[in-house]
């Protein structure tokens, strides 16, 4: 393969994002002269939408970020479609990697390959590998353990020819000196010491249905600071600051970040943490990517393995029950699944990342 000007298509949020690192890096390592652009979606109706541009480096891994419009009207899809179509016939890319999330129907597949089309592209990989190994439609309960995405998306790339060393895989974010200096001066202005062992807690997520109770949280972190003298430090968006200030109340210790960094300034702060201890989050994949361990609890409504964290050292608790597979962001069934995970597993699960150190 010799290719000057590639596109790559990946969409969704935060997560979404940051699970195709591997991938994104690969590309990278496998092109490093060619001009590649990422194409994304823009969610301008959803607050709590994170475009790529914001989440991955400015330089480094892309050259170019472009995006099109969804939750819009039918007349403004069509017109952001003729205008990004427009755009792709002027930039002449010489191919497009299709690393898109397993989700897509056979519906969506098939438009994107006739869109590559209008929009001048012949060369197209990852579009059969997808459909082949589409996950769209129900769940089948129980539910059969698969390969995470990051994973699928290496798979993919290696089907279309691209070479990958799976032993110098990366997630490196670049962060800059001034967002790691922003991070350090958001401890020091909160109080906390250098010498203090910070672990990140995000007890939130914006699916109800992901959310492990707050007082299982409290018996985990009160039974580490007990042993490992932790400092807790709350990470997740503005709407989970009231559960933060409920717990660092009953912990007596720790402080609330929740909302109040961008998120690579969070992923900075994250790099100064001993462990990840949170739900199934966007800020779970955050912390992976720099490298700290997670103890995440996870909610049985997708694929096991399917969003495992990647990297080495994490510890996933995942319970199966005759609901999994919901996929949906409010439960019915009590939380079932959430319940059947216990508060000592995760503290010992916790303890032992901590005693690694």
């Amino acid at each position: 393969m010799n290719f000057e000007n590639i596109l790559v298509m990946r969409i969704g949020h935060l997560g979404d994002t940051l699970v195709a690192l591997p991938a994104f890096w690969a590309l990278r390592t496998a092109f490093p002269r060619a001009k590649i652009t990422l194409l994304s979606n823009s969610d301008k109706k959803n607050v709590n939408y994170l475009a790529p541009g914001s989440i991955l480096p400015p330089s480094g891994i892309f050259d170019e970020f472009i995006d099109y419009p969804t939750n819009v009207s039918a007349a403004e899809s069509i017109l952001g479609a003729v205008k990004l179509g427009r755009s792709m016939r002027e930039r002449e890319f010489d191919a497009v990697f299709y690393l898109m999330p397993r989700a897509r129907t056979a519906k969506q597949i098939a438009r994107d390959r006739t869109f590559f089309r209008l929009g001048g592209i012949r060369k197209v990989f990852g579009l059969d590998y997808t459909a082949k190994h589409s996950l769209a439609g129900p769940i089948p309960s129980p539910a059969p353990v698969i390969d995470s995405e990051a994973k699928f998306l290496l798979d993919l790339l290696e089907d279309a020819g691209v070479a990958i060393d799976r032993d110098e895989l990366k997630t490196d974010l670049l962060l800059s000196p001034a967002e790691k200096k922003r991070a350090v001066d958001f401890l020091a202005e909160s109080g906390v010491l250098n010498s203090q062992k910070l672990i990140a807690i995000a007890p939130g997520s914006k699916w109800e249905s992901k959310i492990w109770f707050e007082d299982r949280y409290a018996e985990v972190v009160e039974a580490l600071i007990d042993e490992h003298d932790v400092y807790p430090v709350i990470l997740g968006g503005p709407e989970d600051r009231e559960r933060g200030e409920r717990l660092l109340a009953r912990w007596g210790r720790g402080m609330n970040a929740a909302g109040e960094l961008k998120v690579r300034e969070s992923a900075a702060l994250l790099e100064n943490c001993s462990l990840y201890l949170g739900n199934d989050t966007g800020t779970m994949h955050l912390a992976a990517s720099v490298g700290v361990r997670c103890v995440a609890i996870f909610a049985a409504i997708d694929y096991p393995g399917r969003w495992t964290p990647f990297g080495s050292g994490h510890e996933v608790f995942r319970r199966s029950v005759e609901c999994e597979g919901c996929h949906t962001p409010a439960c019915f069934n009590n939380h079932k699944c959430l319940r059947e995970v216990a508060v000592d597993e995760v503290i010992e699960a916790a303890k032992a990342v901590l005693s690694a150190e």
